[in-house]
């Protein structure tokens, strides 16, 4: 009969070279790699992703957001909200981008990734995702988002409430 020092040693040796197998997985899709959106890493899962808007005018913005899912579905809902007017009041960037757009300013957004962390799991008391980009949110003095966002709920936790299972 193994010690549970023995059984918690090997599920936490499972668990870490499960972590390291998906490193390995692909990171880009895109069929024009010169224009992936974060430069050959547009799969990445569980991210905080910062778009920086810059307008011919030299004005600066800066937008933080989260993907749980990998970050090009969440890219490409970003656009989505820029050409589809009924999306307009999606996020506070696509609010920006319509603005820019109705002023007929240019502009170019530049993605980046600030940080990987892990979403909400069942049983643990917080959600990394949600805590990182809050605390981003709160460090960047600039950042177009809503004051809101900090003090809303984790949305991650919701799929693991027994009323939500099917």
């Amino acid at each position: 009969m193994p010690s549970v020092g023995r059984i918690i040693k090997n599920h936490n040796k499972s668990v870490l070279e499960a972590t390291e197998s998906d490193e390995g997985a692909r990171q880009c899709n895109c069929r024009d790699k010169p224009n992936c959106p974060l430069q050959g890493q547009c799969l990445v899962t569980s991210s905080v992703y910062q778009a920086d808007v810059l307008t011919e005018d030299g004005e600066s913005y800066s937008y933080i957001g989260l993907a749980e899912g990998d970050f090009k579905t969440r890219w490409r809902n970003h656009t989505k909200s820029f050409r589809a007017e009924r999306y307009r009041n999606e996020t506070e960037l696509s609010k920006l981008i319509w603005d820019l757009n109705d002023k007929q300013i240019q502009y170019e957004i530049n993605w980046k990734t600030l940080a990987k962390c892990n979403s909400y799991k069942a049983g643990s008391k917080f959600c990394n995702l949600c805590l990182t980009e809050k605390l981003l949110i709160l460090k960047n003095k600039s950042c177009i988002n809503k004051r809101t966002e900090i003090v809303s709920k984790c949305r991650h936790r919701r799929k693991f409430l027994i009323r939500f299972c099917s």
